[in-house]
């Protein structure tokens, strides 16, 4: 734990990250993309590598071009937003099917989070569409206080949604909780601490604290109340 981190205890805002982070979209991902890129193939007359669980889980918490582009050869990768329109309905009606696809103790902590009085904002470099079938299908709306996507008002990126958490909620105190570079990038943007949620598809060393993803275990880090047993 770094004195950045010290300085923001107990924390009075803790924004989380959705993809990698809150949400396993590793249970679908690279089956969704891959039967997405074999209807674009067929549509666009187009031969598609197929990508391997890692490739396809290396774009996760990226933004527009970077999740779409990196599947298309270099002379069509200007099209990836006709990618994304094939595969965007197929994403939707993943995550509302029904499956819970949260990580264990998630539905948890965040409502203990805002029991003992800690604003809870979600950061997601993604679109209105997936969003929205991220709040409902998964339903992350009624687990938190904020929710910000790119296409959200005043924002133009992640740092912009941790700064408009931060407006809208009044907080003193704010923790930003991700998975990714563009995570720890919005946080020392704004200067502040910044937890990675450990994961095998990228290392922050920089971060001021790793989380494994046990609630108790960023509980204490954070300074936070424990959850009650059961």
């Amino acid at each position: 734990m770094t004195p950045l981190l010290r300085s923001n205890l107990p924390p009075d805002l803790v924004v989380f990250d959705v993809d990698g982070t809150l949400h396993d979209t590793f249970q679908w991902w690279a089956t969704v993309i891959r039967a997405g890129l074999l209807h674009f193939g067929e549509l666009a007359d187009l031969e598609l590598a197929v990508p391997s669980d890692a490739e396809a889980e290396a774009v996760v918490g990226m933004r527009d071009a970077g999740v779409w582009a990196p599947f298309l050869p270099e002379a069509h990768k200007h099209r990836w937003q006709e990618l994304r329109a094939v595969v965007l309905p197929m994403e939707v009606e993943t995550i509302s099917s029904g499956v819970d696809y949260l990580f264990p103790g998630v539905r948890r902590l965040l409502p203990h989070l805002r029991e003992i009085g800690v604003t809870v904002a979600l950061a997601s470099n993604c679109r209105s569409t997936y969003m929205g079938g991220m709040l409902a299908g998964q339903g992350l709306a009624a687990l938190s206080d904020l929710q910000f996507c790119l296409d959200s008002p005043n924002v133009g990126s992640k740092t912009d949604m941790l700064a408009e958490a931060k407006r809208l909620s009044g907080a003193e105190r704010a923790v930003m909780v991700g998975d990714r570079e563009p995570d720890h990038e919005a946080a020392v943007a704004l200067g502040w601490p910044f937890v990675w949620r450990e994961n095998g598809r990228c290392r922050i060393d920089a971060a001021d604290f790793t989380w494994r993803g046990e609630p108790s275990e960023l509980l204490a880090a954070l300074g936070l109340p424990s959850l009650s047993p059961g």
